[in-house]
């Protein structure tokens, strides 16, 4: 132990040489297009070659006192090792994990800068631990803590290439370090221990790190609680100088995924070539294009000031292009923000999930929902009563139309069917990586919660790529349960100093996330110009000269909007907005983002093949019934074809149009007792109850709810009356039906029920030999939806019949299969409030159709 204790102590470097041994280090790492023929950047310490060792002196004493509070607060009194830490390290192998943890400053100073680079797997070995202990130790007895100190902050890595205070400081805030205050200082103390989190690739992380740092002086009594106040408020203003580089955010992305993997040591001095996955003329098309559209919105005052731009190649997830910002050196509008990957909220762009969450469960693009106005029960918001961009009501719509043309009530109604939590586990698994909060209503459709551009393109892409996830697979330390397994392409090979292959993408990893035939329903209705024409007009910037499916997106405050679309062969989202978050004039997504998306898409594209979206097996082709998405009956007015999956096709026929006899001398509803003379049939669309307001307002024609009485020798007014149902009501699930039956000499009666207006078939559902006054004559549970005539019929002592009717809609209730814990190889039927197991090899006798989601 003497022994070893000696040799790592031996000849310990003397500090006045440290600046010049870290230089000589570094080995320039570059940073490649995907054809290797264009530098994006060269990757090395700018100020490595004329790097100023400041002195202790010249450090401000905020900045000291900043660095002791967070890194080591017995910095001053400690022999160089927290001895704490060195137990709680031990503790940590004991527990089969890695040794790591208990640094001091002048432990990271031995293990940053003296050890030589090691490979990454031997940094936390047991033995370089102990080179780490001893040095630390001797260098704490030999040199004096002043000078441990001033060497540390020469030294240390601060972020974005920046290694020691008077580097970092002009790196970020453009100034001499001597020049900061309390603010600056406790901002740059928070940079050695997390440099990812700096005010330049991180501004909001990195001012919740100054926070704590300036908390921590106030609590080691270095600093005034009002001093403290007055540091938080101060704005971190950054000086992004100018350098030599192209595609700056995406550079810096490729940056951080190489300092993640690899630590920023290595990738800064290794001397690396870093082929990406960056195609460099698409990406100057993109930057072209935004930057080009944001000039023409600003010449209009439209409040505009910056887009964002991301290609990806859908079949191998690779990022083709990156545009963070329309101008990375333009501090006006914040443009060192990469807003590919910040946080911002999506508008109608994430409609898309709702609907696959919905198809999946069996709802079909021919399904009609009611595009009325609704108050929702959405707690805690109560109600919610969404509103459609146009502040008008469509009626009935179906879901193609609703998508397409991008109506918010029918995706509000959606969402509500399909499920929040079943939504937002779809996105999850599509790519979204945010939206991690416990409570969402139902705004969370409209856009009512953050995403990255990036994630949503990604998403968009599995569509594209037939329902399947391509990519490289996410580290399993940084896999969440329920979120995507891989994700997108930046970087292709990279080749260290001496030709040996680090890394090499060779090709995707693929993950199947929903079926083919789901992922073709949403490309087939995305891509269906006429649909989307109700709200956009025929000629929109959405429509490409080849097939190609698009969503748009606009918040309701106008801070955000987007466009996000594909082909088979690439996937593109724009946004289009201000950094700061301050509203546009009235800019949506199909005036914004959308006329980018399209001429990038149209100048990406011109050199290749049409390729159409190939409709995979398993799809069912029919004609529908537009008003009902049902089978069409003779008096349908519009008969479309629709797509299914097959085994969801609808088996109903039409409800909506029902044919009525109409007595012509007085217009109202006709009896079996009318002359056929004066009986005509009129064809009328039946909306449910919820519609029925919607269809008074615009005038459209419904039938008469009096009967005829000219001829009538028993009707509903009589001494043989049905009192409820009401006549042409609409019933969901079972029937009652209450009346009176109260004629003199009664020998019976009796209640039948029959399809349609004349049914050529009676179920007798009641009957009795007793007088009834407004009370209840029989109860019925049908197992099918559509149009009943119900016909009371009493029998007097001389059999005479006296008769009422009346015609009433009933929709049945169908059971539903849900899913209720994914993780478990189950399925539960749920049917008349009881939930049913069902064994999972019964699984392929379910209807595809009643499934919530497959997992």
């Amino acid at each position: 132990a003497i022994n070893t204790y000696a040799s790592y102590s031996r000849d310990l470097p003397d500090p006045s040489e440290l600046n010049k041994q870290t230089a000589e280090q570094f080995k320039t790492t570059k940073i490649y297009d995907r054809t290797g023929s264009v530098v994006l950047y060269d990757l090395f310490d700018p100020h490595s070659g004329n790097r100023t060792n400041v002195p202790l002196a010249r450090v401000p004493q905020n900045l000291i006192n900043a660095t002791i509070a967070i890194e080591d607060k017995n910095f001053w009194t400690n022999e160089g090792v927290d001895y704490f830490g060195m137990v709680r390290a031990a503790w940590n192998v004991l527990r089969g994990q890695q040794l790591q943890g208990g640094s001091t400053l002048t432990q990271q100073l031995v293990k940053k800068v003296l050890l030589p680079l090691r490979e990454s797997s031997e940094r936390t070995s047991v033995e370089l631990k102990l080179k780490e202990i001893i040095l630390a130790r001797e260098i704490s007895a030999k040199y004096s803590k002043p000078q441990i100190l001033e060497w540390y902050l020469n030294t240390i890595y601060y972020g974005n290439l920046s290694y020691g205070v008077e580097a970092a400081s002009e790196a970020y805030f453009g100034k001499h370090v001597w020049e900061l205050d309390l603010s600056e200082s406790a901002t740059m103390a928070a940079m050695p221990e997390f440099p990812a989190l700096n005010p330049l690739d991180n501004p909001d992380a990195a001012r919740e790190r100054r926070d704590i740092v300036i908390d921590r002086l106030l609590s080691q009594n270095y600093i005034t609680p009002q001093q403290a106040t007055d540091a938080k408020n101060e704005q971190i203003v950054i000086v992004r100088q100018r350098f030599d580089i192209q595609a700056p955010h995406f550079v810096f992305y490729v940056r951080q995924y190489l300092e993640d993997k690899y630590g920023p040591d290595a990738v800064s001095r290794g001397g690396w070539k870093v082929y990406t996955s960056l195609d460099y003329n698409i990406q100057q098309t993109a930057e072209e294009i935004a930057r080009d559209q944001v000039a023409s919105l600003t010449a209009e005052k439209r409040n505009v000031t910056n887009a964002s731009v991301v290609v990806l190649r859908p079949n191998t997830g690779e990022i083709m292009a990156m545009v963070g910002s329309v101008n990375y050196f333009d501090q006006k509008i914040d443009g060192q923000v990469n807003i590919a990957v910040a946080n911002r909220q999506p508008g109608s762009s994430f409609k898309l999930f709702s609907y696959l969450t919905a198809f999946a469960q069996g709802y079909a693009p021919a399904k009609v929902v009611y595009d009325v106005r609704t108050s929702f029960d959405d707690s805690p918001n109560l109600p919610y009563v969404p509103e459609n961009y146009d502040r008008k009501y469509h009626g009935p719509v179906p879901l193609r139309v609703a998508l397409a043309s991008s109506f918010n009530i029918p995706a509000v109604k959606i969402l509500n069917l399909a499920g929040i939590r079943n939504t937002l586990n779809t996105a999850h698994r599509l790519g979204i990586t945010t939206l991690n909060r416990d409570q969402y209503g139902l705004a969370l459709t409209l856009g009512g919660g953050e995403v990255k551009l990036l994630d949503m393109t990604y998403a968009y892409g599995v569509l594209a790529n037939g329902g399947t996830m391509a990519g490289q697979g996410v580290p399993p330390e940084k896999q969440k349960p329920g979120f995507r397994k891989l994700d997108p392409v930046a970087v292709l090979k990279i080749v260290d100093a001496n030709g040996k292959t680090i890394e090499e993408y060779n090709k995707p990893q693929t993950d199947p996330i929903v079926s083919p035939q789901l992922a073709y329903l949403l490309t087939d209705v995305l891509s269906d110009n006429t649909a989307r024409a109700l709200a956009f007009g025929i000629n929109s910037a959405l429509k490409l000269t080849r097939p190609a499916a698009v969503k748009t997106g606009t918040t309701s405050s106008w801070k955000d909007n987007w466009t996000l679309g594909y082909t088979p062969d690439f996937v593109t989202g724009v946004w289009v907005g201000n950094s700061n978050n301050s509203e546009m004039e009235h800019i949506s997504g199909i005036t914004g983002a959308a006329p980018i998306w399209h001429d990038v898409m149209e100048r990406i594209h011109q050199n290749l093949p049409v390729h159409p979206f190939v409709e995979p097996p398993g799809m069912v082709h029919l004609d529908v019934c537009e008003a009902s998405g049902l089978l069409p009956t003779p008096q349908c007015p519009k008969v479309v074809k629709e797509i299914f999956v097959k085994g969801q096709e609808p088996k109903e026929k039409d409800n909506i149009w029902q044919a009525f006899r109409i007595f012509t001398p007085n217009g109202k509803l006709a009896t079996a007792f009318d002359p056929p003379n004066q009986v005509t049939t009129v064809v009328y669309p039946i909306y449910p109850p919820e519609a029925r307001d919607w269809a008074k307002e615009n005038n459209v024609p419904q039938p008469p709810t009096d009967f005829d009485t000219t001829y009538a020798a028993g009707t509903a007014g009589g001494d043989v009356a049905i009192l409820s149902p009401a006549p042409y009501s609409y019933i969901r699930g079972s029937l009652t039906v209450s009346g009176t039956v109260k004629i003199p000499d009664l020998r019976e009666w009796r209640v039948a029920v029959g399809q349609g207006l004349d049914p050529v078939k009676w179920l007798t559902i009641g009957s009795g030999n007793f007088a009834v006054d407004k009370g209840t004559l029989a109860s019925w549970n049908s197992t099918s939806s559509g149009l009943y005539t119900i016909q009371l019929t009493a029998v007097d002592a001389n059999g005479g019949p006296h008769t009422a009717t009346a015609q009433v809609t009933i929709d049945a209730l169908a059971p539903t299969v849900n899913i209720i814990n994914p993780w478990e190889d189950r399925l539960y039927l749920h049917e008349e409030d009881e939930w049913v197991s069902i064994d999972t090899e019964a699984q392929d006798n379910l209807s595809m159709g009643k499934v919530d989601f497959f997992l």
